[in-house]
């Protein structure tokens, strides 16, 4: 019972540690280079499917595992159950061994909350230009997690888009011997499935996301998130899925960066369209 106790404690003690940890990013035009071009209405035409996938899913509860990572090391395992609402309402909480709860953070869209249920602590940001890098060490906002729990991308934030061929080869900066992910927005991906990639600009032609797609141009297998400076923000990956009640939904999801930090969410039991509370979001502090 002590060594569960223990274990409960450095749980709440290594997500509490994080959860205050400042993110940004400045502003500097940088060029991209590009594979072959498709047509521009090609990509308008990919837009409109993918903003229309899954759209009358507005509302699931999960439960399942969380893995953290750190320096692309596992630091630990353990159950969770989450909600989300539609567009960017969120919770999840972990649970002890014995199924206690032992640290819950949630968004109701206006603010972002965090209960240490093994301490008594409670912490409370605007979620203003906020992301939930502080528990999940990755800079992933709220409606960013209810997109990818809900088996969609956001394609809503760019100035232009365009649609191009990845074919597996080699680009100028990658080393033919094996295929990576991109780091910033000015290598080109290899990846060993063809495809296509959909990508999204900001500005002065700044890459500001990546979508993978398979040759179907139906299923996405990955999206890239990048900062004005052209430095990957975060990946995600979905790498198995499911259907529940007519939506495609992951099984498994990935959450990366490029310094090893991150985690992995597997999905035991999913429910989609059901109900959930405003109240549901919004956190209190502990008795």
């Amino acid at each position: 019972m002590k060594n569960k106790i223990f274990a409960r404690n450095v749980l709440a003690i290594f997500l509490t540690g994080i959860f205050f940890f400042p993110a940004c990013s400045s502003l500097t035009p940088v060029v991209p280079k590009e594979l072959s071009d498709l047509k521009a209405s090609e990509a308008r035409v990919l837009i409109s499917y993918l903003r229309n996938q899954n759209l009358y899913l507005k509302t699931f509860k999960g439960v399942g595992r969380v893995t953290f990572f750190k320096n692309n090391k596992k630091e630990l395992t353990t159950r969770a159950a989450w909600a989300g609402s539609v567009p960017d309402r969120f919770r999840i909480a972990l649970r002890s061994v014995l199924g206690q709860p032992v640290v819950s953070v949630a968004s109701d869209g206006q603010w972002i909350y965090l209960v240490d249920h093994t301490r008594g602590k409670f912490y409370k940001q605007h979620s203003k230009d906020s992301t939930m890098k502080r528990f999940f060490s990755i800079p992933v906002t709220s409606d960013d997690m209810v997109n990818l729990l809900a088996g969609r991308v956001s394609v809503d934030n760019y100035d232009s888009a365009a649609v191009l061929r990845n074919d597996g080869s080699p680009g100028p900066m990658s080393d033919s011997s094996s295929c990576r992910n991109a780091k910033s927005n000015q290598e080109e991906p290899c990846e060993p499935e063809h495809g296509y990639i959909l990508v999204l600009k900001k500005g002065w032609g700044n890459t500001c996301q990546k979508i993978y797609l398979d040759v179907s141009r139906k299923q996405v297998h990955k999206v890239e998130i990048f900062y004005l400076t052209g430095d990957l923000k975060y990946r995600a990956e979905f790498k198995t899925m499911q259907d529940i009640e007519g939506y495609r939904v992951p099984s498994r999801l990935v959450l990366t960066t490029d310094d090893g930090s991150g985690f992995q969410l597997d999905v035991d039991r999913y429910w989609a369209g059901v109900s959930v509370s405003p109240l549901l979001f919004v956190l209190t502090p502990p008795e």
